[in-house]
């Protein structure tokens, strides 16, 4: 077997070096305060080994990477009721776009493009946006116990204060009948992608997805093996923003990324990666991440295509 270790120093430099060529996001201002050179970069396998190098334990809002688990507890609680209205597509746009929206009469493309997912927010189980959060939180600790998942809430005021065009698709959403509130369900999202990590956690977290939704070493069956499958198979098609065409021809493996420099990559049957660089690159995506995603793709066989 490779020396992981060395394998994941070999990527963690690879991707350090790249962080000089992206940028901090800057249209969430809480965010644009993220020191560019962090990295860090997470690796676990179904058989409880870990490997980690760099920046690991950092902590981080989980932004777009909270969608994935928004999803599969909207599919857990409410089954496939959540395809209402909702089409499982690439959106071909931008994240936060709303001319397709326009096109489609409201109906989202995909739960992992952000109006898709303020309508996931919208149903998840809970009263007001904080208990649908707390009720988000204790499905993620119930899949990685030990871990506290705290929300940032210097980061979700400052979503909520800055986040006109997301209330732009909850409204245009609640026009055509797809929400019925959309205040709440755009709150509900602003603080679930505030929801704190570190990509040492976010490993371990994602850790049910690779192991057809069951807690490995556990008999803990977060999501069925049905709702667990649909749930990453949409991360391959739709969970790298626009560059999900270019991860699957370098690197090849279910994946979602986030805003704040966040990539959790599964596995299916063997490991996650998780990477934490808040350097960003055109598409919105971590560089290092995605560079040493790439390394450690070609390293270890891991493309889901070969």
């Amino acid at each position: 077997m490779h020396d992981l270790q060395d394998l994941l120093h070999q990527a963690h430099a690879l991707g350090k070096a790249d962080t000089g060529k992206g940028a901090v996001a800057r249209y969430i201002p809480e965010l644009s305060k993220a020191d560019p050179s962090l990295f860090g970069l997470s690796v676990c396998y179904l058989d409880g080994r870990s490997w980690h190098a760099g920046d690991v334990d950092v902590p981080f809002t989980l932004q777009s990477v909270s969608k994935v688990f928004s999803f599969a507890l909207a599919l857990r609680e409410r089954g496939m009721t959540v395809f209402e209205r909702m089409s499982c597509e690439p959106s071909g746009d931008t994240f936060h776009s709303i001319v397709r929206l326009e096109e489609e009469k409201g109906a989202p493309r995909n739960p992992y493009i952000n109006a898709g997912a303020i309508k996931v927010s919208s149903s998840i189980p809970g009263n007001d946006p904080e208990k649908k959060v707390d009720a988000l939180r204790r499905f993620m600790g119930r899949a990685c116990p030990g871990w506290d998942f705290p929300v940032d809430e210097a980061v979700r005021l400052s979503e909520s204060r800055t986040g006109f065009r997301n209330r732009a698709l909850a409204n245009f959403m609640a026009h055509h009948g797809v929400i019925q509130d959309p205040a709440a369900a755009v709150e509900t999202y602003f603080r679930q992608c505030a929801v704190q990590v570190t990509a040492r956690s976010l490993a371990q977290l994602g850790l049910f997805l690779a192991n057809k939704g069951c807690v490995p070493g556990t008999d803990n069956q977060i999501v069925s093996v049905s709702a667990n499958r649909i749930v990453v198979s949409l991360m391959a098609t739709c969970g790298l923003y626009d560059e999900v065409g270019h991860f699957a021809m370098t690197t090849g493996v279910p994946a979602k990324s986030g805003v704040s420099g966040g990539i959790l990559a599964v596995v299916p049957g063997r490991m996650t990666i998780a990477a934490y660089g808040p350097a960003l690159g055109a598409k919105g995506n971590s560089i290092a991440g995605m560079r040493a995603l790439a390394f450690l793709s070609a390293a270890l066989e891991l493309s889901v295509y070969a």
